[in-house]
């Protein structure tokens, strides 16, 4: 199991997330960052307009997914 993590940007700024999940696969992290990212958008209350993007972050640091919301 790998720790992955889901900063949130928003309107220029950018929601850490420093505790992460841990998942067994790169792949189902991605999924993951997709379901926040659908999460977000199905909220009544989302700006659509605000450019919101859901990152999935391995325990390295590095970028291996991006989710539009």
């Amino acid at each position: 199991m790998r720790r992955y993590s889901f900063p949130i940007f928003h309107n220029g700024e950018t929601q850490a997330d420093d505790v992460g999940e841990m998942f067994s696969s790169a792949e189902l992290a991605v999924q993951y960052g997709a379901r926040v990212a659908r999460d977000i958008a199905s909220d009544p209350d989302c700006d659509h307009d605000a450019g919101t993007i859901v990152l999935v972050v391995d325990a390295s640091g590095a970028e291996i997914a991006r989710h539009m919301v």
